[in-house]
């Protein structure tokens, strides 16, 4: 009952706004010709936005009926000012198909789609008129509602209403039976017209990998660069003091012995830090703990050393119980996908640290049939977002170089969760230790 009765005012608002919907499809065939006097062309423009705003609301309506959203299947605007910009988005929405088919479904809306909902409402307003119809014979005036049903049947009492409760309930069981069908066919007909086609999406997706590429491939130049500058200024340097030392211990070993060792000391220091700071160097581009251990157990010593604390909860990760014949099991996933998980927990995580002002923190890791998730939520204060510089925007880009996404909730006054998604394959099982929950 309450699906139909939300169909029903559904059909109700289709009525009023397929009316609404004519103006925006007037003012856009009314600019086009005026193109050659110039005053079509901000006509156009803003009456094709109107346009898209009008488009939406029934995409919305379409997708609480079918119980999916419609995607919006426009093009990106240029960006631009003034004159040049004005006529870039012009070429833009005259060259989109999305535009075209928008005023083929006004059309559409307010022939097919304004019957559809008419005759749910023509039904429930039918029921309710031949229920009400002893109480319209008692209180008006004879010969307004005396032949309900034509010259054929005439009513001269009140009481004669009541033999209209079989046409009412007739008309009640038409309504229950037609109205979900009719609804989801103007869905359908919205969701084929207003939604993305094949090939808009196979252009969109075209269009985030040609950027996500683009982006990937600045980022690894700048994360060269890092390790070319680190590898200059940091082991270079000490390599070539190294040897420097190592010239003179050859030279001062005949005269000059106790300097000697001296330099030989302090050539081994020398050999100590550079180990150190290449160790350091290659954590920050593939962290051992990580290739040893997999996603579960290097993601287990993120939480153990973060100054919140925080839990850990695994889901889908384990092939065996801990108390198995190998102590525990855990599935490995492809090298590329756990390095860009670590490295986006890492980051979330520091996030939590130095951000959010929490108490509490968790992560929770799920792997399910050809993706795997990560969470990271905390109590802090909230009002996170994805910006310019921030790092959530880095683990975004790094994220979609693997065709996965960032999602983000975090009202002000918290809580924060941060969720990475990827698509994957899980590799062999590794053996690690069993880490359900930390």
């Amino acid at each position: 009952m309450a699906l139909r009765a939300k169909l029903t005012l559904t059909s109700l608002v289709l009525v009023v706004l397929t009316m609404i919907g004519l103006v925006p499809f007037v003012l856009v065939v009314t600019a086009l010709p005026l193109f050659v006097v110039w005053l079509g062309v901000p006509m156009f423009l803003g009456a094709v936005l109107l346009l898209r705003l009008w488009c939406d609301g029934a995409r919305w309506l379409a997708g609480s009926i079918g119980g999916n959203r419609v995607p919006r299947p426009y093009r990106p605007l240029p960006r631009g000012r003034g004159p040049a910009g004005m006529f870039s988005w012009v070429r833009v929405l005259l060259t989109d198909p999305a535009t075209w088919r928008d005023l083929l479904w006004v059309l559409l809306s307010c022939t097919v789609g304004f019957t559809l909902a008419t005759l749910v409402l023509t039904l429930f307003g039918a029921a309710l008129f031949y229920l009400a119809m002893p109480l319209l014979l008692a209180v008006t005036p004879p010969g307004i509602f005396n032949d309900p049903l034509g010259p054929l049947v005439v009513l001269d009492h009140w009481t004669e209403g009541f033999w209209m409760w079989p046409v009412a309930g007739l008309a009640v069981l038409l309504w229950w039976v037609t109205t979900p069908g009719l609804m989801t066919g103007w869905a359908v007909m919205t969701r084929a017209l207003l939604g993305p086609t094949r090939s808009s999406r196979l252009q969109g997706r075209v269009d985030t990998l040609s950027s996500s590429r683009a982006e990937t491939r600045d980022a690894a130049a700048a994360e060269l660069r890092r390790i070319e500058r680190d590898l200059h200024d940091g082991v270079q340097v000490r390599l070539a003091s190294l040897g420097m030392n190592l010239g003179l211990v050859e030279q001062l070993i005949r005269t000059d012995p106790e300097r000697a060792r001296a330099l030989l000391a302090s050539a081994s220091e020398a050999t100590t830090s550079t180990m150190q700071e290449l160790r350091a160097l290659v954590r920050g581009i593939h962290p051992p703990v990580l290739a040893d251990r997999g996603l579960v157990g290097a993601v287990r010593s993120l939480v153990l050393d973060t100054a919140v604390p925080t839990t850990l909860t695994v889901h889908g990760f384990e092939v065996e119980p801990a108390d198995g014949p190998d102590g525990g099991r855990s599935r490995r996933l492809e090298a590329p996908v756990e390095t860009c998980l670590y490295f986006g927990v890492a980051e979330a995580l520091a996030n939590v640290v130095k951000h959010s002002g929490a108490t509490r923190a968790g992560v929770v890791l799920t792997l399910r049939e050809g993706s795997v998730s990560a969470s990271v939520t905390d109590d802090g204060h909230g009002g996170a977002a994805v910006g310019a510089g921030s790092g959530l925007a880095g683990i975004e880009r790094r994220l979609r170089a693997f065709d996965g996404s960032l999602h983000l909730a975090s009202p002000v006054g918290g809580p924060t969760t941060v969720t990475l998604e990827m698509p994957c394959e899980p590799s062999s099982p590794k053996t690690t230790p069993s880490s359900e929950k930390v």
